[in-house]
This record gives C-alpha cells, structure tokens and sequence, in this order.
C-alpha cells in the first residue's frame, strides 16, 4: 500500500513542502464535503479533486469511512487502523453522499466511551472531525475530514444549552474566478490572484475553556496554490486580514512552451473549502 497523503480540510501546516505546489504526477488536492459540517446521522456529499499533469481527472475514488478511533499518543492525523481494514466501504464514484456515523461523537469527538481513550481534544476552533478515505488506483491514499456537530465537553449546563441554541454549523466559503492571463511568456514571473465574496468568511461560537463562557470569533482561511509546470513564490498563502478579500502570488513559468493547469484550493479553519482551477498557454516570445 502506497503512504497515505493527508488531505486537510483544517488545520494546515505553516510550513508546508513547497514541491507539493507542483503537480507532476496524479494527486488528489482536496477532498470537499458539502456540507463541511454536519450533526452525527446526517449525510454530506464527498467530492475529490484529483488534480494531474494532464488537467483535472474524472476519477471515481473508491470511498470509506474510517471508523478507527485515534489513541492520544498517536500523531497521525488518522489511526493506523484507517491505512488498513478499520473502515466501513461507501461505493466508488467521482462525487458520493455519505451518512456521517451516529456514534462519531463518540468516536472522534469529546463524548465518553467505554474504549479506554480519553475525550478527544477540538482542534483550536472547537470542532472535531469524521476521517473519509478516498482510494484511487495508483494514486496515494487521500484522507479528508468532514466536521462532525458535538456537544461541549466539561461546560457548565447553562453554557453548553446556550452553545447548542445559538452554534451555527459550518459552511464552505466560495471563490471567485482567477485573476490570470489566459497567454504568458516562458520563464516569466505571472501574478496569480484570486478572491471570494465578503461573507464567506464566518464568525462563530467558540467556548473559551478558560473562562468556560462562549465567545465569537472570526475564521481564518488559507489558499493553496497549484500548479504543473514552473514554480511558485509559496504554496499557501494565509489570509490574516479579516477584511481581505483576494489572494496573490508570484508564479514564475515553465522555459518551455505548453498548457499549464492550475489549481486554487480555499480552506477555512472549521473545515470549509472551495477549490477553482484554470488553464494557460505558456508560449515562446517572438
């Protein structure tokens, strides 16, 4: 079995390996669930984007639940137990709606199990996730995580009622066309833009574990950039503004003349993501 390549719908790395901008070989680049956020019983729709040298694929990824709960001391994203047989078959086709396990609050979120493990532990926005695994013939394993809607761990009674009167689930922002010449010269330096509407970032409830009361706050979002040929300034940029709407960055092109494909992937950090992609011929001047 190849290595698994983790494919995050939150929590991306500052430091990423800038060679996985490039895309030159088939990779699945994100893994959408729609919606990004459900209550435990309720279905959400898995799409995978498999991004390759040619273009975007139409491939129909084998699709599983992980049903493997992660001890603490693990560091994986997912348990050992999801690269192996500890899942549960959904079917195989390019886009499949799954319904999210009524017991993965039990599972992947705080609610206390006779297993042996310990509640788990919300990422820095509260949330906890369902694994779903994407298989695709020779390609790497993709893990992507749909957000699971749970009850507050160790919150007095008051506050953990108001959290579940006044929690609003995650949705997946949206992006706005690229902002890329359609013709560039080789071995040039291109800005690549894109953007996205006002509101698709969102404010949410959080419980402050602290001072065990609800506060708001505000996502942060990140875009990943992709490309199959030449280089790029970074491989994600993140968006601290909270009024930003757009993104860029510098892509140096190919010496040699061709179509480049190109992949713009928005992540939220409750789990959200949007993905774009385009095309450009890289032409020799004259």
């Amino acid at each position: 079995m190849k290595l698994a390549w983790l494919v995050l719908l939150a929590g991306c790395s500052d430091a990423l390996d800038q060679r996985l901008a490039i895309v030159d070989r088939d990779r699945v680049l994100a893994i959408t669930s729609e919606p990004p956020e459900v209550t435990p019983g309720n279905a959400a729709v898995l799409t995978a984007l498999v991004g390759s040298p040619t273009g975007t694929l139409g491939e129909a990824p084998a699709w599983s639940l992980c049903t493997a709960p992660k001890p603490p001391t693990e560091d994986n994203a997912v348990a050992d137990g999801c690269l192996a047989d500890q899942v549960t078959p959904l079917g195989t086709s390019p886009t499949l709606t799954a319904t999210i396990p009524v017991d993965a609050c039990r599972t992947y979120g705080p609610d206390v199990t006779s297993t042996g493990f310990r509640p788990r532990d919300p990422d820095p926005t509260g949330g906890y996730y369902q694994p779903i695994r994407a298989a695709v013939p020779s390609i790497d394993l993709a893990f992507g995580f749909t957000r699971i809607t749970c009850d507050l761990a160790n919150a007095p009674g008051d506050v953990a009622q108001q959290y579940l009167e006044t929690y609003v689930a995650n949705a997946n922002p949206t992006l706005d066309a690229p902002v890329v010449a359609s013709s560039v010269a080789t071995d040039s330096d291109v800005t690549l833009s894109i953007g996205w509407p006002a509101d698709a970032v969102e404010s949410y409830i959080y419980f402050d574990p602290d001072t065990e009361t609800l506060i708001t706050r505000r996502e942060s979002i990140r875009l990943s950039w992709f490309a199959t040929a030449g280089s790029l300034a970074v491989d994600a940029s993140a968006v601290d503004d909270d009024t930003s709407t757009s993104v860029s960055t510098t892509w140096h092109t190919p010496s040699q003349p061709g179509t480049v494909f190109l992949w713009f992937v928005l992540r939220d950090s409750r789990g959200g993501i949007a993905t774009a992609s385009a095309s450009v011929e890289v032409t020799t001047p004259r």
